[in-house]
C-alpha cells in the first residue's frame, strides 16, 4: 500500500517540565522526547520523555492524561529509557496462551497496560483505566485497531451494549469560554451546552474525546540490561482475581519468561540466547535476532520445549545494529547510515538503502512501506527499497530547525502519521493511502485509488489509449462526519461506477459517476468485493452468525435502483463451514468464450449465443480451488447480463494448505498464481496430481494485468510479459527502470505508457503529480523479433504521436550495436508510404544528430543512401525543417574533422587548406567519397539550393518563432559558404545574397 502526505504536518511541543513545576528537580538533565507508541486496542498514544509519560487520544489529537517522575524517583530508579505496548507482539505467547484467549487479547473494557524501562533496568507497569473498547472505539472513531470481521457477532454487541458514554470531555478554548472545542469542531456556546452531555441525532456520528485514567501498577527490578520486552496481560475476563500477565525480558545473557497472576511471580523461564537484540514473529514461529561483532543469528525459540534453533545469517553486520524488523521472508537490518534487505528463504542480502544522513529511526509504516528517519528528514520506502516519498535533499545544507528534521521516533494508525523529535516537536501528518484493489477486469486498465480520512477519494484511470498526462478525479463521500473507516473502494472497468464500504458503519454505497447519484444500503458486513462487468458487484460477505456468503448484485447504470439491497441480489452461494476460505479471485476475461450449448428443441433459432465472460476462482484450507464460470449473454453495445453460475468441483492443487494466494488467474489449462514475492505456475502432471514451479521472483507488486499483458514492479524497474511468456519462462517484453521518487502506479498498454506518480512536498503544500515513462520501442523491439508483421505493428501504434520517436529510438539503438537493420527500415518504410516521405526523412536526420560520426557510415549503407541523396530528396519534398538538421549536423562534422573551423571565423579558411591536405596522405574515409559528407558541403549548387529552401520557409512563415529558426539556419549556411571562398573568386557569395534578397 503505497501513502504519501496531504498536506504539511500540524507541529505542535511537547509540554516539557518546567523548573517552577519541578522545584525538587537538582538535576540538570535537558529533558528530550524518547518515542511515541500508540497503544494496540486503544484510542490512546504514548510520548515518552525522559522525566514524563504523556497520553494523548489519538483521534482527534489532545493531550488527556500525564505522569511526571519526581527528582527522587529518577535519582533511585534513573530516567525513562524505552516504552513497549501491551500486547504489541501476542504472537510471541502462543506456545503460552491458547488460541482463544490470545484471539480475545484486548478485546474487552477496563484496562491498558504498558511498560516503561527506565536508565537503571527498572520496569515501570503503567495501566490506562477507560470505559471504551475495541469495538466501540472502532465503530465511533473509524480507527482500523481490530478485524472487526473476526469477533463474534453477539460477542461484538456486547461490548457495545457494555461501552459508557459518561466519561466524555467538554473542553473549552483557553482564550475565548464562550467557545467550547470538542469532537475536532469548534462550536458557539450559546448552541447549549447539554449538547455536548448528551447522545443526539446531532452528535451520535461525532468523535468523542474520552476521558483516561493512568495509573503506576508496579515496579519491577532487574539486575540485567533490558534489551528488549515483551507483555500480554488480562487475559482471563471472567475473574478479575484470576487476571495472568507474561513477561518475555530479553538480557544479554538469555531471554526470560515470567508468568505473572496479577503481577506476581507465579513461573520463570529462562532460555539461553547469548547477545540477544530483538524480539521478531513471523508466521513459521517466534524469533530473537542476536549480533555479536559483525556476525547476526535469528534464533528460532520455542517457549512450551525450551528449545532454540540458531542460524547464522551469511552476511557480514557493517556496525552496530540500529533496528530490524521481519517482514514475511525480509529481514530489514537498519544500522547508522544504510538499511540492508535480507531474504530469509534465499539466505542472501537483496538489496542495500543508503543514507547520507545518520538514520535516527527505521521500521515498518505499513505491509508495504517502511520509514527512514534521519536529521535531515523523512523518507518513504517501499519493501524492496523504492522510494515512494522523500523531505530529504543531499544538495541542501542540513538546517537542524527544519520543520521535518531531527525526527526521531512516529506511530501510525490509519490515515495518519505522528512523529516526535528529541526536541520535543510533536507533527501530526494526515495521508493520502492507496485502496488496494484486485485485478478484476482484462479488458481495461486498473485504476489507482488514494483516499483519506477526510472522505476523499481520489481516482487516478488512465484509458488504454492515454498518451497524455491523465488529471485526478477526487470525490467526496456523502457524509459530514470524519469517522469513517473505508477499507474498500472498487471502480468498475469503464470507471463509471464505484461502490465503497464505510466499515465501521457497515454501509455500502454505490456512485454512479455519470448521473452523479448516490445509493446506500445498511446493515452489511463485507469481506470483499470487485466489480464484474460494468454493472454486477460480487461480494464475500458474513451473516449475522459469521457464516460466509458470496452474493452477486446488480446496480443497473441506467434506471432506478431499489433502496434495499436483496431487490439487487441475483445469486448467492453459502460458503461450506468444513473448510476454512483462504481466498476469492474474480477474472473477467479479455476475450469472451463462446460456448456451444445443446438445444432441447428442434427449432435452433430460439438459441441465444452464449459466452464465458468471467470465472470465480476459490482458495480454500485444504488446498483445493473451485471454479466458476459466468456465463453471460452480450448485447449489442457489448454490455453484459449474466445468465448462469455454473459450479465445477472443487479440486485439489495447492500442497501447502496454510498458504493464501494474492492472485490466480486460469492459463494453458493451469494457473498462474502470486505468494508474496514469487509467481509460481502450477500445471496438471496427471489426473490427480498437479506441479508448482517458479516462473519469477523478485516482484513488488502486479501493476495490472490487461489483455494477455502482465505488469509488474521487480526490484527496482517495472517489467512487461505477456501470459505466454511468462508461462514460459522466456525474456519480457520490456524493462523501464524506476526512476526515483517517481513509482508507477497505472499502465496504458496501447499507448505503452507506464504511468507514475510523484508526491511533491514542501513547507507551504503538497500534491500528487503524474509522470510517465514509455517503452513503445522496446514493445515495437519485441515484435518485430517475434515475426509480427509492420502493417499489424503500424495499425496498432501509428496514431500515438511518439510513435515516430520510437522508430528513430529503435533505429538508432541498433546503428549503435551494429545489429541488422532490415526489421525496422522495412517498418519505416511502411510507416512512411505515399507521396511524401517526411517520416523517413525525420527519423533518419534525428538518428544522424543522435549517434556518433563513427557510426554514419553502417547506417547510409544499410540505407542504400548518400548524404547528398538525403539531402536532396528534402530538396524535392520541400522539408525544411529536416533539411535544417540535417546541415547543422554535417556542418558540425565537417567542422570537427577539421579541427572546428565554424568556431573560428579566422582561421576557417586555413583549417579547410589543412584539411585538404591532411587527406591527401590518408587512407581515403568512406564518408569521405563522392557524394558524402565533404563532397557534399564543397558542393556550391546543392549549398545554394540548400540556402533557397530556407530562406523560402523563413519568408513564408506566420510563427515568428519558426521564422526565427530558419533565418538562424540561413546567415548560418551563408557564413559557410563565405569560408568556402573567402577570397571571392567564385560569384558565389553574391548568388547567395541575392537569395537572401
Amino acid at each position: 500500500m503505497l501513502i504519501g502526505p496531504l498536506k504539511p504536518p500540524q507541529i505542535s511541543q511537547v509540554p516539557y517540565i518546567s523548573a517552577s513545576e519541578n522545584e525538587n528537580d537538582t538535576k540538570d538533565e535537558i529533558e528530550e522526547t524518547l518515542q511515541t507508541v500508540h497503544l494496540p486496542y486503544s484510542n490512546c498514544l504514548i510520548v515518552l520523555t525522559t522525566k514524563q509519560i504523556l497520553v494523548y487520544n489519538y483521534k482527534p489529537m489532545a493531550l488527556v492524561s500525564s505522569s511526571v517522575r519526581s527528582a527522587h524517583s529518577i535519582e533511585q530508579f534513573g530516567l525513562n529509557r524505552k516504552l513497549y505496548a501491551d500486547s504489541a507482539n501476542k504472537e510471541l505467547f502462543q506456545d503460552l496462551v491458547s488460541e482463544p484467549d490470545l484471539k480475545y487479547v484486548g478485546s474487552h473494557r477496563g484496562k491498558v497496560t504498558f511498560y516503561v524501562v527506565s536508565e537503571k533496568n527498572f520496569i515501570f507497569v503503567f495501566q490506562i483505566l477507560l470505559n471504551s473498547n475495541p469495538v466501540s472505539i472502532f465503530k465511533e472513531n473509524g480507527i482500523p485497531i481490530i478485524d472487526i470481521n473476526r469477533v463474534d457477532h453477539e460477542f461484538g454487541q456486547d461490548l457495545m451494549n457494555d461501552a459508557e458514554d459518561d466519561d466524555t470531555l467538554t473542553v473549552f478554548d483557553k482564550k475565548d469560554s464562550h467557545k467550547v472545542i470538542q469532537n475536532g469542531y469548534v462550536v458557539e456556546k450559546q448552541q447549549g451546552f447539554l449538547h455536548f452531555l448528551t447522545r443526539s441525532r446531532d452528535t451520535i456520528d461525532e468523535i468523542p474525546i474520552k476521558k483516561v485514567e493512568l495509573r503506576l501498577k508496579i515496579i519491577l527490578k532487574f539486575e540485567h540490561n533490558v534489551a528488549d520486552l515483551a507483555g500480554i496481560s488480562e487475559i482471563n475476563m471472567d475473574d478479575e482475581a484470576d487476571r495472568r500477565e507474561y513477561l518475555m525480558i530479553l538480557f544479554p545473557h538469555g531471554l526470560q519468561i515470567l508468568e505473572l497472576q496479577n503481577f506476581k511471580l507465579k513461573n520463570n523461564v529462562l532460555i539461553d540466547i547469548p547477545d540477544g537484540f530483538k524480539f521478531l514473529y513471523s508466521k513459521k514461529g517466534a524469533y530473537v535476532v542476536s549480533q555479536s561483532s559483525r556476525t547476526i543469528v535469528l534464533n528460532q525459540f520455542n517457549v512450551a520445549k525450551k528449545t532454540v534453533i540458531p542460524k547464522k545469517l551469511e552476511y557480514e553486520a557493517v556496525g552496530k545494529l540500529l533496528d530490524v524488523h521481519l517482514n514475511e521472508n525480509v529481514l530489514s537490518m537498519a544500522y547508522e547510515s544504510e538499511v540492508v534487505l535480507y531474504d530469509l528463504d534465499k539466505d542472501q542480502a537483496t538489496k542495500q538503502i543508503c543514507t547520507s544522513a545518520s538514520l535516527t529511526c527505521y521500521g515498518q509504516l505499513t505491509d508495504e512501506a517502511k520509514i527512514l528517519m534521519t536529521r535531515k528528514g523523512i523518507k518513504l520506502v517501499t519493501n524492496w527499497g523504492n522510494c515512494i516519498v522523500s523531505t530529504l535533499d543531499d544538495d541542501e545544507v542540513y538546517d537542524s530547525d527544519g520543520d521535518y528534521s531531527n525526527f526521531s521516533s512516529f506511530a501510525s494508525v490509519g490515515g495518519s502519521l505522528v512523529t516526535t523529535s528529541t526536541d520535543g516537536k510533536l507533527a501530526k501528518w494526515d495521508l493520502w493511502s492507496e485502496v488496494v484493489t484486485p485485478f478484476t477486469d482484462a479488458r481495461n486498465a486498473r485504476p489507482f485509488i488514494l483516499q483519506n480520512e477526510n472522505n476523499d477519494l481520489m481516482i487516478f484511470a488512465p484509458t488504454s489509449e492515454s498518451s497524455g498526462n491523465v488529471p485526478f478525479q477526487v470525490i467526496k463521500l456523502p457524509t459530514q462526519t470524519i469517522n469513517n473507516y473505508v477499507p474498500l473502494v472498487r471502480a468498475n472497468g469503464p470507471v463509471t461506477m464505484i461502490a465503497a464500504y464505510v466499515s465501521n458503519k457497515n454501509i455500502l454505497l454505490i456512485h454512479n459517476l455519470v448521473a452523479n447519484t448516490w445509493h446506500s444500503f445498511a446493515d452489511l458486513t463485507f469481506i470483499d468485493m470487485c466489480w464484474i462487468g460494468t454493472e454486477y458487484l460480487f461480494c464475500h460477505s458474513l451473516d449475522d452468525d459469521k457464516s460466509e456468503q458470496l452474493r452477486c448484485y446488480h446496480f443497473p447504470f441506467q434506471g432506478n435502483c431499489s433502496s434495499e439491497i436483496s431487490e439487487q441480489l441475483i445469486w448467492e452461494h453459502a460458503v461450506s463451514s468444513k473448510a476454512e476460505l483462504r481466498s476469492v479471485h474474480v477474472n473477467t476475461l479479455s476475450k469472451y468464450k463462446l460456448l456451444k450449448l445443446k438445444s432441447k428443441s428442434a427449432n435452433n433459432e430460439d438459441l441465444e449465443s452464449m459466452f464465458k465472460t468471467a470465472e470465480v476462482l476459490i482458495q480454500n484450507s485444504h488446498g483445493e480451488l473451485r471454479t466458476i464460470d459466468i456465463i453471460s449473454k452480450i448485447d449489442d453495445d457489448e454490455s453484459i447480463k449474466i445468465k448462469v453460475f455454473h459450479q465445477h468441483p472443487a479440486e485439489k492443487i495447492f500442497e501447502d494448505p496454510d498458504v493464501t494466494y494474492s492472485w490466480i488467474v486460469s492459463h494453458n489449462a493451469g494457473y498462474l498464481v502470486q505468494l508474496r514475492d514469487t509467481i509460481f505456475k502450477w500445471q496438471r502432471i496427471d489426473e490427480r496430481s498437479w506441479q508448482g514451479t517458479v516462473v519469477l521472483d523478485k516482484v513488488e507488486r502486479i501493476l495490472d494485468i490487461i489483455e494477455t499483458g502482465v505488469y509488474m514492479v521487480r526490484e527496482n524497474e517495472v517489467v512487461i510479459y505477456s501470459m505466454e511468456d511468462l508461462w514460459n519462462q522466456t525474456s519480457p517484453m520490456a524493462n523501464v527502470e524506476i526512476v526515483d521518487n517517481d513509482y508507477p502506479v497505472a499502465i496504458s498498454p496501447d499507448a505503452a505508457i507506464i504511468h507514475s506518480i510523484q508526491f511533491v512536498f514542501s513547507r507551504d503544500f503538497s500534491k500528487v503529480v503524474p509522470r510517465q515513462a514509455i517503452y513503445l520501442d522496446q514493445a515495437i523491439d519485441h515484435y518485430l523479433n517475434a515475426g509480427i508483421s509492420c502493417q499489424e505493428i503500424d495499425a496498432r501504434y501509428r496514431s500515438l504521436h511518439h510513435y515516430k520517436f520510437s522508430l528513430e529510438k529503435i533505429l538508432s539503438g541498433k546503428v549503435l550495436t551494429n545489429e541488422p537493420l532490415s526489421d525496422i527500415i522495412n517498418l519505416i518504410d511502411y510507416y512512411d508510404q505515399g507521396p511524401k516521405h517526411s517520416g523517413r526523412l525525420e527519423i533518419i536526420s534525428n538518428c544522424l544528430r543522435k549517434i556518433e560520426v563513427e557510426h554514419w557510415d553502417y547506417l547510409f549503407t544499410k540505407l542504400d543512401l548518400t548524404p547528398r541523396n538525403l539531402l536532396l530528396q528534402c530538396i524535392e519534398q520541400d522539408e525544411a525543417r529536416v533539411l535544417g538538421v540535417l546541415l547543422m549536423v554535417f556542418l558540425n562534422y565537417d567542422g570537427s574533422k577539421q579541427n572546428g573551423f565554424l568556431n573560428n571565423s579566422s582561421n576557417q579558411n586555413e583549417n579547410i587548406k589543412k584539411s585538404k591536405k591532411k587527406s591527401k596522405n590518408r587512407k581515403q574515409d568512406p564518408l569521405l567519397e563522392s557524394g558524402s559528407i565533404s563532397t557534399v558541403l564543397n558542393d556550391e549548387d546543392l549549398m545554394l539550393q540548400v540556402l533557397r529552401l530556407l530562406v523560402d520557409t523563413a519568408a513564408s512563415s506566420s510563427e515568428p518563432e519558426q521564422a526565427r529558426e530558419f533565418w538562424d539556419m540561413s546567415f548560418q549556411l551563408v557564413r559557410f559558404i563565405h569560408a568556402l571562398d573567402n577570397e571571392n573568386k567564385t560569384s558565389l557569395i553574391q548568388r547567395a545574397v541575392q537569395i537572401l534578397g
